[in-house]
């Protein structure tokens, strides 16, 4: 009989597909650099197997290096990786906000606190500086609940999930949430932990499609596996939405013995690696990085405060 945790890896949602649109502007975020203090905010989710205690007071995380797939010319390819990373943030002293698909495979959950709950924990001050080796144990908080998630497979294709900390985090600052609807001169940033890397900013991005009847809309933020639940923020750093996926579905493509990263012009048109049969997608809208909406999050979080 399989475990928790190997049933769980099985169910794990294959996490946001996309590319580089552009010119690759994605920034590490580490101490003295602009946007740090907000990623201090971000936490990248762990699977209970990626850690282990060391000495008091001090966690290894078991990571795995990227150079070992991308070619020596990727863009960040010397950096380490955590497997089965998602992103996440906070939007109160013990609630974070990610991607549905992170903390339920289909459908909807409620007070979850055996399956993913149990599996992962929320790793803060995960940048370049980070030793894996020996990491400040208060910076990892655990999930007493999974209050709710859901990820739709048809209308209306939800794709978010909100968590409960055992305790407050202290020393942050929680994002505030736009309550004013995107538009087509918005300029979009997010912070995450793309293919499970320390976190990066990617900004300047423009929305491609916003179509208001649905829950998402597609921006040209430069995203990969492990962007799933970052928060995304307009120009006042007002959370707008998560990103949840996107198009093209493979962010790398083989170069010889190694990857490159997919790349898109900013439309999103001209991919080096295009999805022929966009069939497969359900609800399939265009390329791009999808974003859910925050709004349908707004009364939820309310009840919990």
């Amino acid at each position: 009989m399989k475990t928790a945790l190997a049933l769980l890896t099985t169910l794990i949602s294959i996490q946001a597909h996309s590319a580089v649109f552009g010119i690759d502007d994605r920034v590490s975020l580490k101490p003295g650099i602009p946007g740090y203090e907000l990623a201090r905010s971000t936490a990248v989710a762990v699977l209970s197997a990626n850690f282990e205690p060391t000495t008091p007071g001090k966690i290894k995380l078991n990571v795995d290096r990227l150079d070992g797939s991308l070619c020596p010319e990727v863009k960040f390819s010397k950096q380490v990786s955590l497997s089965y990373a998602c992103s996440g943030f906070l939007v109160a002293p013990d609630l974070i906000v990610t991607a549905g698909h992170c903390m339920v495979n289909t459908g909807e959950s409620r007070n979850e606190t055996e399956l993913y709950c149990k599996a992962f924990s929320w790793l803060f001050d995960f940048n370049e500086t980070t030793n894996p080796a020996s990491v400040d144990a208060d910076n990892l908080y655990h999930c007493k609940r999974v209050v709710y998630a859901v990820k739709d497979e048809k209308a209306p294709f939800r794709d978010y999930a909100l968590v409960q900390l055992t305790r407050p985090v202290k020393g942050r600052t929680p994002f505030k949430i736009s309550a004013a609807p995107v538009g087509p001169s918005d300029v979009f940033g997010m912070i995450g932990y793309p293919m499970g890397m320390p976190a990066k900013l990617s900004k300047n991005a423009r929305i491609l499609v916003n179509n208001q009847a649905r829950q998402s809309f597609l921006t040209s933020l430069d995203a990969f596996e492990g962007n799933s639940g970052s928060g995304v923020f307009n120009s006042k750093n007002e959370i707008v939405g998560i990103l949840v996926g996107g198009t093209p579905s493979q962010n790398t493509l083989t170069n010889g013995r190694c990857e490159i990263l997919n790349r898109c012009s900013e439309k999103g048109t001209q991919c080096l690696l295009p999805d022929k049969d966009t069939s497969v997608f359900p609800g399939y809208q265009g390329v791009g990085s999808e974003v859910q909406r925050i709004a349908p999050l707004l009364k939820l979080i309310q009840t919990v405060k």
